[in-house]
């Protein structure tokens, strides 16, 4: 003991201002790291009154030539009125604008107590450029609704944990600018705006049913959305952590293999093992050669790996019918022993 107190004498000019240096560095990672509010009440957001208005955000792809008045005079037919964030009508490469202009169109719509919700323009790619460029804690304190699915994911991800709020996997823009939409979509779309969607069993469209992969009951909030944006996730400060959440997943255009490199990576990543439970979207892709897995054996596969209750059949993603899903909100599914299956929402995403 002598030895190392005379040691310490003879070096600590060096070793104090070192451990000072240390425990600063601790402590501003302590603080400055992002809230988990994964598994915390997330706040809830208000439904639309008519008369209110709709801030169109390009989050991600540009829209091309494509003539979206008629997605906008739908909104206005229901009563809202529309307000453009400025990179919707930009093009820069492939994206709608630079990530400097989304990200600030993205948080001066959140900002704006003006503009009631946000609705995406369309999908593509670009959405997870702009997480680092974030106000999380100002977008904690004006909580609305975000709607939009695909790429958009990888907001819902972001926002959600790091801002816990409710946030809306549902139809884009996009969505409603041809005749790829069923009177389903434009219905619950319509009443998921204006809150008149009860709580209990998500609808389905007529003669559609709910099965089971693996059977089991869970509860958890929901979380996820496309396959694709959160196995790119994977290994960032950004990705999902689903601690206890029902997982939803979708995606389209991808051939079986590239379904199953992705599931194999939110498995080895520890999400499978992390979520109560699987709830599978829409999934379009090429259809197996010959003896080769089908994207379903895959699902299938997956399901049975993770060891959670798993169902397939829920209407969301990129097929015509596309739910308006609450995300962050409390729900249960029943995966049966018969192959039948139940998801419901315990709670309202509304305040």
């Amino acid at each position: 003991m002598h030895g190392l107190h005379i040691w310490f004498k003879k070096y600590e000019f060096y070793i104090l201002p070192l451990l000072i240096i240390g425990v600063v560095l601790l402590l501003v990672r302590l603080f400055s790291a992002a809230p988990d509010t994964g598994t915390k009440e997330r706040e809830k957001v208000l439904p639309l009154k008519e008369g209110d208005t709709i801030g169109i955000l390009a989050p991600a792809a540009h829209g091309g030539m494509t003539d979206y008045n008629r997605s906008i005079e739908l909104l206005e037919s229901l009563g809202y009125k529309v307000k453009l964030a400025p990179s919707v009508t930009d093009d820069y490469g492939y994206l709608a604008g630079s990530d400097e202009e989304r990200a600030k169109d993205l948080n001066d719509f959140f900002r704006d107590d003006s503009v009631k919700a946000i609705v995406c323009l369309r999908g593509g790619y670009g959405s997870a450029r702009l997480l680092d460029k974030l106000d999380y804690d100002m977008i904690a304190h004006h909580p609305k609704m975000l709607i939009g699915f695909s790429d958009i994911t990888a907001l819902h991800a972001a926002i959600g944990e790091r801002s816990g709020i409710v946030t809306i996997h549902g139809p884009m823009m996009s969505s409603f600018k041809g005749d790829n939409y069923t009177a389903f979509t434009l219905y619950n779309f319509e009443n998921g705006l204006s809150g008149s969607l009860p709580k209990g069993d998500i609808r389905l469209p007529a003669g559609k049913t709910l099965k089971t992969l693996t059977p089991g009951d869970a509860t958890g909030i929901v979380e996820g959305g496309n396959l694709t944006v959160l196995a790119s996730l994977c290994g960032t400060p950004y990705e999902l952590k689903g601690n206890g959440a029902i997982l939803l997943l979708e995606d389209t255009g991808e051939d079986p293999y590239r379904v199953d490199r992705m599931m194999e990576q939110l498995y080895q990543s520890g999400l499978l093992s992390r979520v109560s439970a699987i709830a599978y979207g829409d999934f379009y892709g090429a259809s197996p050669v010959g003896e080769e897995f089908s994207i379903h054996d895959v699902l299938a596969y997956y399901a049975k790996l993770s060891g959670k209750p798993a169902i397939e059949g829920v209407p969301a993603g990129h097929g015509p019918d596309n739910l308006f899903l609450p995300l962050g909100v409390k729900a249960t599914i029943h995966a049966k022993e018969d192959g039948s299956a139940v998801f419901s929402y315990d709670e309202s995403y509304l305040k």
